[in-house]
């Protein structure tokens, strides 16, 4: 499948492969979702799933705390385009969840990547936390 969508005045498009039973639940269709808004730095959409009060942390990184410095620091990630967003594994349980894959960028690198959510509730319809694994292939 490729995503063709105007995103802050810019029109992205990414292959996107995804394993067919990465969005049988709501969980996993919003986990699925998210990991497309960030991949295509579709902010505004990935805004409103955000607690206030998120926290990140890429790992190796310096966490981050915030709505907004959560913004920020994915705004500053913008020039590192995927050109295909492999996800192969969705997993959710309760106010958890997990995804992980592999972003082919434009450049020709690849980095396979695995994120993990915390969610105010079991509902999980906001995020409170998360915790990114990314790391190049060779």
């Amino acid at each position: 499948m490729v995503i063709k969508k105007p995103v802050a005045h810019e029109f992205i498009e990414m292959k996107l492969n995804i394993t067919p039973d990465c969005g049988n639940s709501p969980k996993k269709k919003l986990v699925k979702n998210l990991t497309i808004y960030f991949a295509t730095y579709d902010l505004d959409n990935a805004m409103e799933f955000m607690e206030d009060t998120i926290q990140w942390n890429l790992v190796g990184d310096i966490p981050i705390e915030g709505k907004q410095g959560f913004r920020e620091a994915l705004e500053q990630m913008k020039h590192n385009k995927v050109a295909e967003l492999t996800i192969d594994r969705i997993i959710t349980h309760g106010k958890e969840a997990a995804v992980n894959g592999d972003m082919l960028m434009e450049n020709g690198s690849v980095f396979g990547f695995s994120d993990f959510y915390d969610f105010s509730s079991a509902k999980g319809t906001k995020v409170k936390k998360i915790v990114s694994y990314v790391i190049e292939k060779k």
